[in-house]
């Protein structure tokens, strides 16, 4: 029997931000090879809009507190009836709640699954009874998937010892999402800098720390402000991002000082990443790889970050930046105003990321690892015979 050369794709996440940040390199990837690709999502996050305005359908999944059980059903019952009329070859899901209730609800309806773990929900720097309990979620949840992809070596160690997939199913251990490295190598001109600056208040001859994040109690942009409160009013620190905390924070950033600038999500990352001395990263999250440290490595700056999962492969320490003692705030602080005063430091280490990212984290890089793992999962399972082309490009054998 001859397997068709084309697959209809659903990639389902909690919120916009996941696809529009980290799958659409995947999206567009499979759409050149030929499958149809759709995408699902809760209306949620500041990405929401600018995901409806790309060229990919995008299905509304119901929203709510993950706290209540009938959010869960609201899911899960919608997904059912997505993947019953879709029609759908095989289904990505790429965040740990909405994969709980989308791989199961794919059972029957979809010939395949994968689960596209930006960072297991189990990890090693969690409580034991806490990292036992989605452990154990995540090996009950092996029987509704066929393979797993993980984005870092703690997970990939993870994926060796426990069965995280069907029996006959397989894992693969890809470079994240991958990052555009020239996109963010290029130095923006100069004006839209100056411009920058007079927006958002900097001082030209000042330095600049920078944290780009969701603000959460795990990420501790409290931290941030500590190091701004200690390095004092000669630094420039600028926090961007949305969540529950961010109120709170920019309430806290006044009383520290003028030097403290914290604003909503933005747009303009490449600009603040060509503008900042340095970015910090004090996050105890389950990080996959975080794309703030691919991107800021990119840039040609160097980073500081609390040794933890998935961030440990993305700064070499002493080399690209420094990975200090998590929660430990006077490391962070040593670390960072060790960065600040030597210039010759911050610009090798700076130009040992963006060769680190360029050779092991770019978008060419990882999607060389992850469209043949989806090609084998569609083969394997007899879906189709879509192929990836290597270096000429994406296609159909």
């Amino acid at each position: 029997m001859t397997m068709k050369t084309s697959a209809r794709i659903l990639q389902v996440a909690n919120q916009a931000g996941p696809l529009y940040l980290f799958m659409l390199p995947l999206c567009r990837a499979l759409r050149q090879a030929g499958a149809e690709v759709e995408l699902a999502c809760t209306p949620l996050g500041a990405l929401w809009e600018p995901l409806n305005q790309l060229d990919f359908k995008v299905h509304i999944l119901p929203a709510g507190s993950w706290s209540r059980p009938s959010t869960w059903w609201m899911v899960y019952r919608k997904m059912r009836l997505l993947l019953r009329t879709g029609e759908f070859d095989l289904m990505i899901v790429c965040t740990p709640a909405m994969s709980w209730i989308a791989r199961p609800a794919a059972q029957g309806l979809v010939p395949a699954s994968i689960y596209f773990a930006h960072g297991l929900a189990f990890a090693p720097e969690q409580p034991r009874l806490t990292h036992l309990a989605f452990r154990w979620v995540e090996q009950f949840m092996a029987r509704y998937t066929d393979a797993v992809i993980v984005v870092n070596s703690d997970d990939a160690a993870a994926c060796q010892r426990f069965k995280l997939t069907r029996c006959d199913g397989h894992w693969y251990h890809v470079p994240g999402p991958g990052v555009d490295v020239d996109a963010f190598a290029s130095r923006p001109a100069e004006h839209l800098i100056t411009k920058l600056e007079q927006d958002l208040g900097l001082r030209a001859d000042k330095a600049l720390v920078l944290y780009l994040g969701r603000f959460i109690r795990a990420k501790r942009p409290g931290d941030v402000l500590e190091l701004a409160r200690r390095l004092g009013p000669g630094v420039d620190f600028v926090l961007a991002g949305e969540g529950p905390l961010w109120r709170q924070t920019k309430e806290a950033g006044v009383k520290v000082g003028p030097h403290v600038k914290v604003i909503e999500f933005t747009d303009r990352v490449p600009l603040l990443l060509a503008r900042c001395s340095l970015i910090v990263l004090p996050s105890v999250f389950r990080e996959g790889l975080p794309q703030i440290l691919l991107e800021a490595h990119a840039a040609g700056k160097p980073a500081v970050a609390y040794d933890i999962r998935g961030v440990r492969d993305i700064i070499d320490d002493g080399r690209t930046g420094y990975l200090v003692q998590p929660c430990n705030v006077d490391e962070l602080y040593e670390a960072v105003r060790n960065v600040l005063k030597d210039d010759e430091l911050r610009m090798k280490m700076g130009r040992a990321g963006q060769k680190r990212i360029r050779e092991k984290f770019s978008t060419k890089a990882a999607l060389s690892a992850i469209l043949p793992a989806v090609c084998e999962v569609l083969r394997q399972k007899k879906i189709c015979d879509l192929r990836y082309r290597g270096e000429t490009g994406y296609g159909t054998k």
